[in-house]
């Protein structure tokens, strides 16, 4: 065509391209959605369900380790021992012959028995099994992708599998982020993802992840990083919070760094309504596995207002408070994944070239905040004043598995009156929420032991601790899928009569590794997306609709900037 793509402002497209690995299929497993009626095959009938988006918006996730299954025409999940630590006090009522279990940190359960083991130190449950779910209630559906070779390739040994073991896993599973595992005293369990987003390291971030799993093994605490991506990982810092607070409290921090203190329980929500008005005050205000989506069928791509979903919820408020810190458990759906790697595809052979000239954009993280916020590849906080809703932050991408516990200081000047409304708003089909609570207590007095790694040693068995120690640049690089380092930092003695808990501060970036050879550019579509970037959530919104209605509709730019489907 000729069109010289260099001085047409690259950047705000390349801003998008900053997200395309936020999610790109960050599951240890490989997992595939469904439509209702594509689940009638005897192999679709017998995978593992985990988990279920409901015609009303609803997400149901299963337990790990206990999918789901389709009996006749309802999808049902089975009891399982479950055991988690005790934090605080314990909240216990009864429905009939189930117990009803809260925690201090606000997760819920349903269990048919429980008893307390470790000087009441842990928890034990027999689960009772999720309700059954009607298939005719709902609208997709992820099932666990079992594969044989897979199944004998990860049983060979554990971290200790061979580099070329762990590729295939990976070209199998189609994994990125950088993965964090705790050591919760048998054994690695998955905690989440590292600085979601930042593909460039011009826009190299910190990050804040809440620990739920870490214990301590004889004196010592024990993390592994790695790197199960077609990516190069680059990490500047991993440094471990244990934070000894009161038991009345709890703690949580954001990409600042800064730790806070909530008192518990948090307080949740009187009413909590999607953007059509839906109720779901009563999933937003426990931590149980049953999650806020949008229902992407049914929307017009035409619409701009179905391009974007959310929450608006309110809360008390005393009429004097001045400040609210918000906490959320929220994470990133699928289709996330989905759309970001279709843009990606689109881009072809421009996408390294307008990476590197992103790379040299001195605003590039001016303008990668501003589209993670106003495009919904972050979900956006806004605060109703006298005048209107006003922004109050957004909170970094999570990816499809990192459900995360996040925090955010909203500014209540001007905001009268004793109701405090909070609207979080994200791409249509980009965002669930699963917990949603405000506290307005002074943070507390906490002691926080900033830990370094006693002991750091990647796959090599090169001791990689100083580049962990502090943000100085320099950085533990694990350039290729299979690489891991295992960490180690001494327990410091606990305090009595307090309550340990843990955070993990860290920074860095990655780079992708595009895979196959680079397609011709759709530049048409492209330029319609960077005269007007919300025409990205339009484009994701299309190609939903055509996954998943088999229509193959194109959509190119017409004179207006707007995308028009091409008619065949």
């Amino acid at each position: 065509m000729g069109v010289n793509m260099k001085n047409k402002r690259p950047v705000s497209v390349i801003v998008i391209l900053a997200f395309l690995q936020l999610t790109v299929s960050c599951s240890i497993h490989k997992t595939t959605q469904r439509k209702p009626d594509e689940m009638s095959g005897a192999k679709a009938r017998t995978r593992p369900i985990v988990r279920v988006l409901m015609k009303s918006g609803e997400t149901i996730e299963f337990p790990k380790g206990d999918p789901g299954y389709l009996l006749g025409d309802k999808i049902v999940g089975t009891a399982k021992t479950k055991t988690v630590k005790v934090k605080g006090n314990l909240g216990i009522s009864k429905e009939g012959d189930i117990h009803i279990i809260r925690l201090a940190s606000g997760e819920t359960y349903r269990a048919r028995s429980y008893r307390l083991i470790d000087n009441g130190n842990r928890l034990v449950m027999e689960l009772e099994p999720t309700p059954p779910i009607p298939l005719s209630d709902v609208e997709l559906v992820w099932t666990r992708q079992t594969d044989a070779a897979l199944s004998v390739l990860a049983a060979l040994g554990g971290v200790a599998l061979v580099a070329g073991a762990v590729v295939l896993i990976v070209a199998l599973t189609k994994q990125s982020c950088p993965f964090l595992y705790s050591h919760d005293g048998s054994g690695y369990t998955l905690e989440g993802e590292l600085y979601s987003g930042a593909i460039l390291p011009e826009i190299e971030r910190g990050d804040i992840l809440k620990l739920h799993y870490l214990s301590p093994v004889s004196g010592r605490y024990l993390l592994k990083i790695a790197n199960e991506a077609m990516e190069t990982q680059c990490t500047d810092e991993l440094t471990l919070l244990a934070v000894d607070h009161p038991k009345d409290v709890d703690v949580f921090a954001g990409p600042d760094g800064r730790v806070r203190t909530v008192g518990r329980p948090l307080l949740g929500p009187t009413s909590a309504t999607d953007f059509d008005g839906r109720d779901f005050t009563a999933i937003a205000t426990s931590s149980d596995g049953r999650m806020w989506s949008s229902n992407p069928f049914g929307r017009d791509p035409e619409d701009p207002g179905s391009w974007t979903s959310g929450l608006v919820l309110r809360f008390p408020k005393p009429a004097e408070a001045a400040r609210a810190k918000l906490v959320v458990r929220i994470g990133n759906t699928h289709w996330a994944d989905i759309v970001f790697a279709r843009f990606f595809g689109m881009m072809g052979t421009l996408a390294q070239p307008w990476l590197r000239s992103a790379g040299s954009d001195p605003s590039v993280r001016e303008k990668t905040d501003k589209f993670m916020r106003e495009q919904g590849i972050g979900l956006k906080t806004q605060v109703r004043g006298p005048d209107g809703w006003r922004d109050a932050g957004f909170f970094y991408p999570t990816g499809p598995f990192g459900i995360k516990d996040d925090i955010l200081e909203l500014d209540l000047g001007g905001v009268p009156g004793e109701t405090l409304e909070v609207r979080l708003q994200g791409g249509t089909f980009f965002w669930m929420v699963d917990r949603a609570g405000v506290d307005y207590s002074e943070d507390v007095t906490v002691a926080v032991h900033a830990l370094s790694a006693r002991e750091a040693v990647d796959e090599t068995g090169k001791d990689v601790r100083e580049a962990l120690r502090a943000p100085d640049g320099a950085h533990f690089t694990m350039p290729e899928p299979g690489g891991y380092a295992f960490v180690k930092f001494t327990a410091p003695p606990e305090a009595p009569g307090l309550e340990r808990s843990f955070l993990l501060k860290s920074r860095g970036y990655y780079t992708i590794h595009p895979q196959g050879e680079p397609g011709k550019p759709d530049l048409a579509k492209l330029l319609a997306i960077r005269e007007n970037p919300a025409l990205f959530l339009k484009f994701s919104l299309q190609e939903l609709l055509k996954t998943f209605s088999a229509r193959a509709d194109a959509a190119l730019p017409a004179k207006d900037g707007a995308l028009r489907e091409e008619q065949p």
